[in-house]
């Protein structure tokens, strides 16, 4: 019965406190603010709010019960509770605050390798021998994405290369020795090669595809550390439902040689080559949903000026644009426009609608197609985003995700936390 009554009475203080109330249980129940930002957050209550801070970074306003006033003041993570006159529990709110940052926009074409040399485990294949059937891979512990990189100590350089040396190696009954990499593990697994009736030579049962997954497009990288960012999306296994093991992934330098133009119901693409035998750009850290993350060995050939990182409450609806490569290695930038944006908790990769407006790149692309991935949404003199997908049956118009998530997600806060020196404290006895 009390418990009712409590009920009751709160939705009947609900009602009466109105559109004060609502407009603070429609505060984002997390945000992002720089170092330094102070911001005002209005709401009209006739009473006064308590607020639980032992940070010092919220106040309240002037006017007690007209809102709080946010002081960025320090970086680190703040959780925050809000209760009506310290009974009854309204909001948390989750405050991130974040050194001011500034970011090289990219917009290079880059290949992704799963790997710097070998061939990827696409499949396992039965054997057809005089006997019945086989599956040498199999029982030697193969499985499904592992990254065969050695066998009897040849490295395996592409997948013609690896054709060339398995076809020398492959006799009956010759045990072979396998060096793989499985999770970022290094393992080795010995393999015997059976006599294949049907096609009359001898096989191990693996079924070998290259480890280049694609050509996609750097969004930014951070010139102090080079921690990069690109894609805006995940990389997905096989089976297409869970990221790519990335751990010995790299990033090399593409250039777009064509382009298939994207029309109503059948998206368009960038075809792109990369030099085999260049040294990688970069290694890759992390395949997440907001796209693959890691570390340059050595900057683009051609740099941008940094621009500030644009955090997802500064971003508006209207006019914009990308940066992306759509001949050679010329990036070039091009005219948008932000039609719709998401309101986000949580990080995702569909955070606003764009359409390509740019008459150029219409007639060159038909709109977004494969390979624009990544490219990144400049606004204001701010990155504040990355193109991430195309509306099938809409070419022109596809997703985009912010910015602020895509640096949230690429550990490299954490990077800058640690390169900065410890405070001296002195104490005076």
């Amino acid at each position: 019965m009390k418990t009712r009554l409590a009920i009751c009475l709160a939705a009947l203080l609900l009602l009466i406190l109105g559109q004060g109330v609502q407009a603070l249980l429609l505060l984002p129940s997390e945000v992002t603010r720089f170092e330094g930002d102070e911001q005002s957050i209005s709401f009209d209550l006739p009473w006064a709010i308590k607020i639980s801070d032992n940070s010092g970074l919220l106040g309240a306003a002037d006017d007690a019960g007209k809102g709080i006033i946010l002081k960025a003041v320090r970086s680190g993570n703040y959780s925050f509770s809000f209760s009506l006159l310290g009974l009854l529990p309204l909001k948390q709110l989750q405050v991130n605050v974040i050194p001011q940052l500034e970011l090289t926009p990219s917009g290079h074409s880059i290949g992704v390798k799963l790997a710097e040399s070998g061939v990827i485990v696409a499949g396992i294949d039965s054997i057809m021998t005089g006997t019945g059937k086989a599956e040498p891979a199999k029982d030697s512990g193969f499985q499904v994405g592992d990254i065969l990189v050695a066998v009897n100590d040849i490295e395996l350089k592409n997948l013609g290369h690896a054709a060339v040396v398995l076809e020398e190696l492959c006799r009956p009954g010759t045990k072979l020795h396998c060096q793989i990499i499985r999770g970022g593990r290094k393992l080795t697994l010995s393999i015997t090669p059976v006599y294949d009736v049907e096609v009359k030579r001898a096989r191990l049962g693996l079924l070998l595809r290259d480890t280049a997954a694609g050509v996609g497009t750097m969004t930014f990288y951070h010139a102090d550390t080079g921690y990069f960012g690109a894609l805006g999306h995940m990389i997905t296994d096989e089976s297409g439902g869970k990221p790519a093991d990335l751990s010995a992934g790299r990033i090399v330098e593409a250039s777009i040689v064509s382009i298939r133009r994207g029309q109503q119901g059948k998206p368009g693409e960038k075809q792109g080559v990369f030099d085999e035998n260049s040294q990688p750009m970069g290694t890759i850290k992390t395949n997440t949903e907001l796209g693959i993350f890691g570390k340059l060995a050595r900057k683009p050939k051609f740099e941008l000026e940094p621009l500030p990182l644009g955090l997802k409450h500064e971003v508006k609806a209207g006019k914009a644009e990308i940066l992306t490569v759509i001949e050679g290695d010329e990036i070039q930038s091009f005219s948008i426009e932000i039609e719709k944006l998401f309101v986000q908790n949580q990080p995702a990769s569909k955070g606003m609608v764009i359409k390509i407006t740019d008459p150029k790149l219409l007639a060159a692309t038909g709109g977004i197609i494969q390979g624009m991935s990544g490219s990144p949404i400049i606004q204001n003199g701010k990155i504040v985003g990355a193109v991430t997908h195309v509306f099938i049956n809409e070419p022109e118009r596809g997703y985009g995700c912010f910015a602020e998530w895509m640096v949230l997600k690429s550990g490299l806060l954490a990077e800058i936390e640690s390169n900065v020196p410890p405070k001296v404290l002195e104490a005076i006895f």
